[in-house]
């Protein structure tokens, strides 16, 4: 019996998963039956792509750049030897102030000071027999000849006399100007070759520092200009400088050109090497300006899609100086222009857009506060 109730319960649970298909395909053919049928030849409903735009306006825009650099002495001197000798004193290390005229290091002078009394003693025999033969000429006991011989030996015992003693002040070297000596490179008891460098001396009154200036900026600069310097090892303090050079060629590769500007007076702990970043403010242009995301970029270069009635089309443009979240157009664009500044994806040269109001002031072209270079 129970075997008999099993097999009765599972027919029943057949027939009603039977019943439960047979509904639901009834109920789908009645949806579809009920369903409107297409039109024979109907083509599906194009959406429309929505665009925001904005007009490309003349602004007058004051750039600001914070550029890197480096400290540099305006003048550094080598402190070269002009005669060879053996080295006796050298009493300067680096780090020490020196003032023009202080004597610095000194070689071994006898040998020089014997060579210069030498030469002394034989510019005064031949003065004297110069003297001698001019007195015998008059009295025709001594030819012009002889007295043009003699007045020729004693010019050359003076230059003889003058050479040695230019080389014994040599043994004496005196710093050529006021500075902090950078390098020592001799110790007492060498024997210095001719010409070797011994000490570099810098000028701490003024410093210098290169920096790199985009070539759409170069026009708006000149010299004498001031500079806002900060320098990180003094706590990020700010001193004035100007701009002291501007460097005629422009590099290729990077589009910058090179510019020179001074630190005097130069503030306490500020030294040759340190760090330095330098703010210059260009002077106020008529630009025109439209939204950085306006601008599109591919193989064939930068472009924009210009818009007009209601169809927009597809315009090469050169940009330049890039300012907040604005750029300028050098060409390709007129003032008033409407301009894509939303709504890329999917579009393409000519198509037809719908122009839809911006809610927020994403791309004001008023000016704003000026932006810094990397």
């Amino acid at each position: 019996m129970a075997y008999v109730h099993i097999k009765f319960m599972l027919l029943n649970r057949f027939f009603y998963s039977l019943s439960s298909i047979a509904i639901l395909l009834s109920s789908c053919m009645l949806i579809s039956a009920c369903s409107e049928p297409a039109q024979p030849g109907s083509k599906p409903r194009a959406s429309t792509h929505l665009v925001e735009t904005a007009n490309a306006q003349y602004q007058n825009i004051s750039a600001s750049r914070t550029l890197t650099g480096t400290l540099q002495a305006i003048r550094e001197v080598k402190i070269i030897n002009q005669t060879e000798g053996l080295l006796i004193e050298l009493a300067i290390y680096p780090g020490d102030r020196v003032k023009k005229g202080q004597t610095l290091a000194r070689l071994n002078d006898s040998l020089l000071k014997a060579e210069v009394q030498k030469a002394t003693a034989t510019l005064r025999q031949a003065s004297v027999d110069l003297k001698r033969l001019k007195d015998l000429a008059p009295r025709k006991m001594a030819s012009e000849s002889e007295v043009a011989q003699a007045q020729t030996r004693k010019d050359i015992a003076a230059a003889e006399l003058q050479l040695k003693q230019t080389e014994y002040q040599h043994t004496q070297i005196k710093a050529p100007i006021n500075g902090i000596i950078s390098e020592r490179l001799a110790e007492p008891g060498d024997v210095i070759p001719l010409h070797s460098h011994l000490l570099t001396i810098i000028d701490t009154s003024s410093l210098k520092a290169e920096i790199y200036l985009s070539e759409l900026l170069l026009p708006l600069i000149r010299q004498n200009n001031p500079v806002k310097i900060t320098i990180d090892a003094l706590a990020g303090q700010q001193f004035t400088g100007k701009i002291k050079r501007i460097f005629p060629s422009i590099d290729e590769t990077t589009r910058r050109g090179t510019i020179e500007v001074i630190l005097s007076p130069v503030p306490d702990q500020a030294r040759a090497g340190q760090l330095c970043r330098v703010t210059i403010e260009t002077q106020n242009k008529s630009r025109l300006m439209i939204p950085y995301d306006a601008v599109r970029h591919d193989k064939q270069g930068e472009y924009v899609y210009v818009l007009h009635n209601n169809q927009v089309q597809r315009v090469k443009i050169s940009s330049g100086l890039q300012h907040k979240q604005l750029i300028e157009i050098i060409y390709g664009l007129k003032e008033q222009q409407e301009v894509i500044s939303k709504g890329f994806f999917g579009l393409k040269d000519k198509m037809k857009v719908k122009k839809v109001e911006t809610t927020k002031n994403d791309h004001s072209l008023s000016v704003t506060a000026p932006q810094k270079e990397s």
